[in-house]
C-alpha cells in the first residue's frame, strides 16, 4: 500500500458542505415544491421513486467508469455540470411527464457525484477510515444551515423559488470539486477475486440487504415528512427546525463516532441503528402532534443516519478494495439510496391517501426492524 498522501481536509470538507446543503434543499422542501405545483401525493411518490430508480443503474455505470479510467474527479465534474444543465429546465415545465424526464436525467448524472467522491476521500484516509466522520461532518453542517435558512425564507416567499437555491449550490459544488485532485491507491498485487465473488459472500449480502431496508424505511421520511408536519399544522420555519434537529444530532455523533468504534464493535452499532429507526418511525406515526416527543425522535437521526452511514462506509471499504472500490460504492448507493429510496417513496405515495401518513410510518418501522434481524444473523463481527 502506498504512503498516505497529505490530507486536503478543508477542500474535501467544503465539497461535503455544499453537496449536503443541496440535499438540505431537496429532502425537506422538494415535496412541498411539487405539492405547490399541483401534483398529487401519488404523483409525488412516483416522481421521487423515478429519481431513486435511476440511481439503481446509474451509480454502477459511473462506478465502472471510475474504476477503469481512474478519472473520478473528471467524471464527478461532468456529473455536476450536466445536473445544472438539465435542472435549469425546471422553470419551464409543468406536466408530470416533463417533470419525470428532468428528475430521471438529473438523477442519472447526480449518481456520478457522491460515490466517486467517497472513494477519493477514503483513498486519502486509507486505513484511517474511522476519521471519515471528521470530514463528513461538514456535510451535515451544510444541511443544517440550509434547512434552517430556507425554512425561515419560505415563510416569507413562495417555496416555488426553491430551484434558484438549488442551482446556486450546484455551481458551488462544481467549483469546490475543481480544487481537489483525485487520489488513487497503488497496490503491490493484482486482484484475483472477481467483483461478483465478493458480492455473493453471505455477510456482504446480509449487510446490503439490511442497508436496503434501512433506506426503504427512510422513503416516507424523505418524501412526505414535511407534508406530514404541514398537515399537522406546523409552519415552514418549525418544519425546518425539526429537520435541523435531526441533522444537528447527526453532526454531534460524527464528532464522536470514531471514538465509539474503538469501544463498540461495528456489528453492534449497525444493529442498534436499525432498531432505533424502527422505534423512531413507529412513534412518529402516532405522536406527530406531541412536539417535545417529535424533537426527541428527530435526535435519533444520529443513529438512523449518522452511525448507520459511518458504519456502512467502514463495511464497504473493507468488503470492496483495490480495483473494486468504485463498483462497491456504486452497488451500495444503487441498492440503498436507489432501490431502497425508490420502493420507500412509491409505497409511501400509495399509502399516504389512507390516513395521511400513519400507516406509512408504521410500515417504515417494520422495514427497519426486519433489517435489524437480518444484520444480527448474517453480518459478522
Amino acid at each position: 500500500m502506498s504512503v498516505n498522501p497529505p490530507l486536503p481536509y478543508w477542500r474535501l470538507s467544503s465539497f461535503y458542505f455544499f453537496y449536503f446543503a443541496l440535499l438540505g434543499c431537496i429532502s425537506p422542501y422538494w415535496g412541498l415544491f411539487l405539492d405547490g405545483r399541483g401534483y398529487s401525493a401519488q404523483e409525488i411518490g412516483e416522481l421521487m421513486a423515478l429519481f431513486g430508480l435511476v440511481r439503481i443503474i446509474a451509480p454502477n455505470v459511473w462506478g465502472v467508469l471510475g474504476d477503469y479510467s481512474g478519472r473520478r474527479m473528471a467524471l464527478l465534474r461532468l456529473g455536476c455540470a450536466m445536473c445544472a444543465l438539465i435542472f435549469i429546465n425546471i422553470f419551464w415545465v409543468s406536466s408530470f411527464f416533463t417533470m419525470a424526464l428532468i428528475m430521471v436525467g438529473y438523477g442519472f448524472f447526480w449518481a456520478a457525484v457522491l460515490p466517486q467522491f467517497e472513494v477519493v476521500t477514503l483513498n486519502y484516509l486509507q486505513e484511517k477510515t474511522d476519521d471519515y466522520s471528521k470530514i463528513r461532518i461538514w456535510g451535515s453542517v451544510g444541511f443544517v444551515v440550509f434547512v434552517l435558512l430556507l425554512g425561515a425564507v419560505f415563510d416569507f416567499i413562495s417555496v416555488q423559488y426553491l430551484p434558484v437555491f438549488m442551482l446556486l449550490l450546484l455551481g458551488l459544488i462544481f467549483l469546490s470539486s475543481t480544487t481537489i485532485k483525485g487520489q488513487e491507491l497503488t497496490h503491490d498485487h493484482v486482484e484475483s477475486v472477481g467483483f461478483l465473488s465478493l458480492v455473493k459472500r453471505p455477510e456482504v449480502i446480509g449487510f446490503l440487504l439490511a442497508a436496503f431496508l434501512m433506506q426503504l424505511s427512510h422513503g416516507a421520511y424523505y418524501t412526505f415528512f414535511s407534508l406530514f408536519l404541514e398537515k399537522a399544522g406546523y409552519s415552514n420555519t418549525l418544519i425546518g427546525v425539526l429537520w435541523a434537529v435531526g441533522v444537528i444530532a447527526e453532526v454531534l455523533v460524527f464528532l464522536v463516532v470514531h471514538r465509539l468504534f474503538k469501544t463498540i464493535n461495528y456489528k453492534t452499532v449497525l444493529v442498534v441503528s436499525l432498531l432505533l429507526a424502527a422505534i423512531r418511525w413507529y412513534f412518529t406515526a402516532h405522536f406527530v402532534d406531541v412536539l417535545w416527543l417529535l424533537i426527541l425522535l428527530q435526535l435519533t437521526h444520529a443513529a438512523t443516519f449518522g452511525t448507520m452511514h459511518a458504519v456502512s462506509m467502514h463495511y464497504i471499504h473493507q468488503y470492496f478494495q483495490g480495483k473494486h472500490q468504485g463498483q462497491g460504492q456504486a452497488l451500495f448507493s444503487s441498492l440503498t439510496y436507489g432501490a431502497g429510496g425508490a420502493v420507500g417513496a412509491v409505497a409511501s405515495g400509495y399509502v399516504w391517501e389512507w390516513d395521511f401518513g400513519v400507516t406509512m410510518f408504521e410500515l417504515s418501522a417494520m422495514s427497519a426492524l426486519i433489517g435489524a434481524c437480518i444484520a444480527w444473523v448474517w453480518v459478522k463481527r
